[in-house]
Order: structure tokens, then C-alpha cells, then sequence
């Protein structure tokens, strides 16, 4: 019985052990994640939409036009803090820039320049996770976003004078908001514990129908298919 008793006290002991030994591994393991992760990236964006919002004259207008502004530089912010090695938690932002413009001439020959400049902004909270690592210096991840999308459109337009039908350049802007979402993946290669240059491959969603022309609100015929895709480079850095 006593022998019982000790084989029992010493299983138990070395459970004790063990467990410590694993607590400490995994404490050491945590005190080597970079907690904090921020990456900024930059490359080139696609509008996947095949057809104008009737809102946007000058695109409904040209479709040549409309063609080169759904081409455009893009660039990327995102934080994630890191749980664990394969998990992070944090935000995400991306920016699109694109403009063309093209001339329109009168009735009288006279010609007015007809010009956009898209700007579309995207932000929310995102949860990144971290794919089983390739080597040591390569990691794949995938990222997931649902956050706030923003449209504005700023161009020049010509309107033409009532009695000699001479145009004459004029300034409107339109503006929307609606509800985005994005999947992205990467794949980063580490320089050191701190730095890792990437690629990032990713889609962004959302449409609008409903735009604001200064204090007048509009609502379109077909909507404004603002998803897109994004390819781009940049840096993380690890803290």
C-alpha cells in the first residue's frame, strides 16, 4: 500500500514537473513573438466593374474614358497584434488613386477638357492568420476585413452657354460611403527577426447606388461597383 502511495505522490510529481516545463516552453515561446506587426505596401489596383453608375457623366460618357480610370496606384496599411505566432488581430487600410481625362469639343469647335480623379478609402478591424511555415525565411498568411468603404469622384465637366452653345469647364464632385470587405494573402520573406519584405495579393468589395452631390442627394439607375484587386510590394515590420 505504501509502495502504491509512492508510485502514486511520484506519478504525480513528475506531472507537476512536466506541466511547469511546458508552461515555461510556451512563455518562452510568447516572449518570442513580435506582438506588434505593421506593413505598408504600394502597387497597382484594378476596378473590376464593366459598366459606369449613370451618377458619373464623364464615365457614362467615354467608355475609353472609363477604361483607363479603372486602372490606378494603391497603397496598404495594416497593424496586427499577434496572439500567437499564427494569429493577429488588428486593422487594416487601403487607399486607390486613379485619373484620366480626355477633350470634348463644341458645337462652335471650341473644346473643354473632360478629367477625373477617383479616390477610393477603405478601413476596418481584420484578423490575420499565419499558414504552417514553408522554411524559416518564408511565411504564407491570409487576411480577412469587413470595414467602412468610401467613393469620391472630382472632375471636370463642360456645360454649355444657353444662346451661343460655348462650353465652359466646370468643377463637380460626388461622394458615397457604404459597407466593404476584403480577403488578401501574401507572402513575406524575413531579412531578420524585425524586417521581412512581402507580396500581397488581395480583393476589396462593396457598391454604392446612393451618392451625394454637394448637399443634394442622388440615388442611381445601376450601381457603382467599387471592388477591385490589388497587387502590391512593401515592407513589415516586427516589434
Amino acid at each position: 500500500m505504501n509502495k502504491l502511495k509512492n508510485f502514486i505522490l511520484l506519478a504525480l510529481l513528475l506531472a507537476t514537473i512536466s506541466v511547469n516545463a511546458q508552461n515555461d516552453s510556451i512563455n518562452k515561446c510568447d516572449e518570442k513573438i513580435n506582438h506588434h506587426n505593421f506593413s505598408m505596401f504600394l502597387g497597382y489596383g484594378l476596378r473590376l466593374s464593366s459598366s459606369p453608375s449613370d451618377i458619373i457623366d464623364n464615365n457614362a460618357q467615354n467608355e475609353e474614358h472609363f477604361k483607363t480610370i479603372r486602372h490606378g496606384i494603391q497603397i496598404n496599411f495594416a497593424y496586427e497584434y499577434m496572439l500567437k505566432p499564427f494569429l493577429g488581430l488588428g486593422f487594416k487600410a487601403s487607399a486607390f488613386n486613379s485619373y484620366d481625362g480626355f477633350f470634348h469639343k463644341g458645337i462652335t469647335g471650341d473644346s473643354v477638357e473632360y478629367k477625373d480623379d477617383t479616390y477610393i478609402f477603405y478601413v476596418g478591424p481584420s484578423i490575420k492568420y499565419v499558414l504552417p511555415k514553408i522554411n524559416d525565411k518564408l511565411d504564407l498568411y491570409i487576411r480577412g476585413t469587413l470595414g467602412y468603404l468610401s467613393f469620391r469622384d472630382s472632375q471636370q465637366r463642360a456645360t454649355a452657354a444657353p444662346s451661343t452653345g460655348k462650353l465652359t469647364a466646370t468643377n463637380a464632385t460626388y461622394t458615397a460611403k457604404t459597407l466593404g470587405y476584403g480577403l488578401d494573402c501574401g507572402i513575406d520573406y524575413s531579412i531578420n527577426d524585425y524586417l521581412s519584405l512581402g507580396f500581397n495579393f488581395a480583393f476589396l468589395g462593396g457598391e454604392v447606388s446612393n451618392f451625394k452631390f454637394g448637399e443634394d442627394k442622388l440615388k442611381a439607375k445601376e450601381s457603382e461597383n467599387l471592388s477591385r484587386l490589388n497587387f502590391s510590394l512593401g515592407v513589415v515590420i516586427k516589434l
